[in-house]
């Protein structure tokens, strides 16, 4: 009966193997022992239980990641021009090109030796089919070293891109001073234990968790670290591209630095040399080249209560016509504990018109850069932003000032304060740039995929990662050089106050995020609230997260804006104002723990924002925004 039973097994998959067989598929000649042999098998280990087995070649390789599904819903009822056909928008997938699908892959060759990729799968549904179902590597395949030996500690990433910083001047990112909105999530946003811990621990710490990337600047190439050498020395050493710089273009382009530091007194002090330079050839003949050098010596001494850091350098910019002069970069910083509830911080700091780094904490405002686009055309790839409005931290090239920083605690109610004040070195631009904190992150939804500059309906606004700012020009200009009359001034004031309560024995934090800023041609202690201003911009946000439970939170967000210009400034051609801006903004949302690593937010936003001098500078209307993400 078994054998029967076996034979008519048998002759059934054969049936069906050759009735959905491909046209070319080579003939197995399989006799009737062997197919006895196997079902033998088959009965004895067909039953057991295979979910808690490995596989012996995986045994090396951990995978992890996020799947991440958004959507957003956006109705205007009062839009700019170019979304007058468009005012009601639905749009799945996420316009700041971040994947539905990451996996992150790490591999160990020895227990010295590692690898690791970001495999990526994103679909924007464009309604281009088939052909933009994108899937490939995100990061690129890097490897990695470490090795430890009788002189020191020696570690070794090439390949991909890779995340790393140096000395704030010479490859670093600004980090500021945690004075942001919680309310609008960012891709990178990472798991929680509980839906309230990000803003427990925003409340409580005055930062949140961020990714690798936070601080840190994208370089692809090979980096070579030591450490713990003889004498307490350390060292690093870069060579490869970077974002900024030509980036993966085919052109030839070579970005390359290090470092060399040495502690002192059991690791409490260090002092530093950093340099990062770039060589970079504009035109496919490689006759054209543009670069730029910086040089730093960095160093920390602590002293009773007292922190003393210093960043000394010079840089320039060159192209192969000629080189420009070097410039001095200088920052100092003198914080204390002196006092646990009062930690403060004073900042100075100077960075010449002629000192150009892409890679460093200070934005370019003096020197244009150009990169050959086609045989035919240039055009400007990383635009001198002009004169900004900045927040707290984030430096300036053409700039110096002083900065003071605050913590005041009383009682359950924190306070963050940062004062600002900077001047101009140089009269360069004839134009003032600055943002809309509170609908920043919609407004850039405006213009989809793209980061176009000169947009919106007078062509003053440009839209950055997830961001827009916006240019005024100033009027007094001296007629043969075309450059201002005077060197601008700027003041700023952030206040950010966090508070924990509780209502129905349910946690609530309330928080507040103000800027004070001003723009003038005089100098002035403090942020002017008067038509002596050039420009002033003045921003309030206020968020409050009821936690019902520990798997829900409720989340709201109100915000107002108000931008003044005087008649220093570009005035309307049928007005004959100048800027008269008010933005307003009212959004909630839960935040849903589905399950252990699984989260659903949902936030819906009310915005209204006009400006009464020039007409067309005018939206109004709500978006719904769904964003469903599982790690793994």
């Amino acid at each position: 009966m078994k054998r029967t039973l076996r034979n008519v097994l048998f002759w059934s998959a054969l049936i069906q193997s050759s009735a959905f067989a491909q046209e070319v598929r080579p003939t197995l000649a399989i006799s009737a022992d062997t197919v006895s042999k196997s079902f033998r098998k088959i009965d004895k280990d067909y039953f057991k239980d295979y979910s808690k087995s490995t596989f012996d070649l995986l045994e090396g390789v951990e995978i992890s990641g996020y799947y991440r599904f958004l959507t957003n819903y956006r109705v205007l009822d009062v839009a700019y021009p170019h979304l007058e056909n468009n005012k009601k928008n639905i749009f799945v997938g996420d316009d700041s090109q971040m994947p539905q699908l990451m996996l992150n892959i790490r591999g160990f060759a020895t227990t010295r030796t590692t690898f690791g990729t970001d495999l990526f799968i994103y679909t924007p549904l464009t309604g281009a089919g088939q052909s933009e179902n994108v899937k490939g590597l995100n990061l690129g395949v890097s490897l990695y070293g470490n090795f430890t030996t009788d002189l020191g500690n020696f570690s070794v990433r090439t390949g991909g891109i890779n995340w790393y910083a140096m000395s704030p001047f010479t490859f670093q990112t600004s980090k500021g001073y945690n004075r942001f909105s919680l309310f609008e999530r960012n891709p990178w946003d990472p798991y929680t234990p509980t839906m309230k811990s990000r803003y427990n621990d925003f409340y409580a710490s005055g930062s949140i968790n961020q990714d690798q990337r936070w601080g840190n600047q994208a370089f692809q190439g090979i980096i070579f670290e030591g450490n713990k050498l003889p004498n307490d020395f350390s060292f690093s050493f870069l060579y490869g591209k970077t974002q900024l710089d030509a980036g993966l273009a085919a052109m030839p382009n070579t970005s390359y630095g290090g470092r060399l530091s040495k502690t002192y007194a059991k690791g409490k002090h260090f002092v530093t040399y950093n340099t990062f330079n770039n060589e970079t050839y504009l035109d496919s003949l490689s006759n054209i080249t543009a670069g730029f050098n910086m040089h730093t010596l960095e160093f920390t001494n602590n002293f009773a209560n007292f922190k003393l850091y210093a960043e000394v350098g010079a840089g320039r910019r060159f192209t192969n016509a000629g080189s420009n002069k070097w410039g001095e970069a200088i920052s100092i910083k003198l914080s204390s504990t002196l006092l646990d509830k009062f930690p403060t911080e004073l900042h100075t700091y100077r960075v010449s018109s002629k000192v150009f780094n892409n890679s460093a904490i200070f934005i370019n405002s003096s020197i244009q850069q150009t990169t050959d686009v086609n045989s035919t055309l240039t055009q400007p790839v990383l635009i001198a932003v002009s004169s900004a409005i900045l927040p707290i931290g984030q430096l300036s090239n053409n700039r110096q000032g002083l900065e003071f920083n605050t913590q005041l605690n009383f009682g359950k109610l924190k306070t963050s304060i940062g004062y600002s004040n900077s001047m101009e070195i140089e009269a360069l631009s004839s134009k003032i740039t600055y943002g809309h904190a509170f609908n920043t992150l919609a407004l850039s939804r405006f213009w989809r995929w793209n980061f176009p500059s000169n947009v919106g309906p007078y062509a003053n606004l440009s839209k950055i990662y997830r961001s827009v700012y916006e240019t005024v020009s100033v009027t007094d200009l001296d007629p043969v050089t075309g450059l201002p009359s005077n060197k601008k001034y700027f003041n700023t004031i952030e206040i950010h106050s966090k508070y924990k309560t509780s209502i129905a024995n349910r946690d609530l934090y309330l928080f507040y995020l103000g800027s004070y800023n001003s723009v003038q041609y005089e100098f002035a202690p403090v942020v002017l609230f008067t038509e002596k201003a050039l420009l002033r911009a003045y921003y309030h946000q206020v968020e409050a997260y009821y936690s019902l439970n520990s798997k829900l939170v409720w989340t709201n967000y109100v915000s107002y804006e108000r931008i003044i210009g005087n008649y220093t400034t570009q005035v309307d051609v049928i007005t004959k104002r100048p800027k008269n801006q008010t933005g307003i903004s009212v959004a909630t949302g839960l935040d849903i723990q589905l399950s252990k690593a699984t989260g659903l937010y949902v936030r819906e936003r009310w915005m209204n924002y006009k400006d009464s001098s020039f007409e067309k500078d005018k939206y109004k209307g709500f978006e719904t925004t769904v964003e469903l993400k599982i790690f793994f």
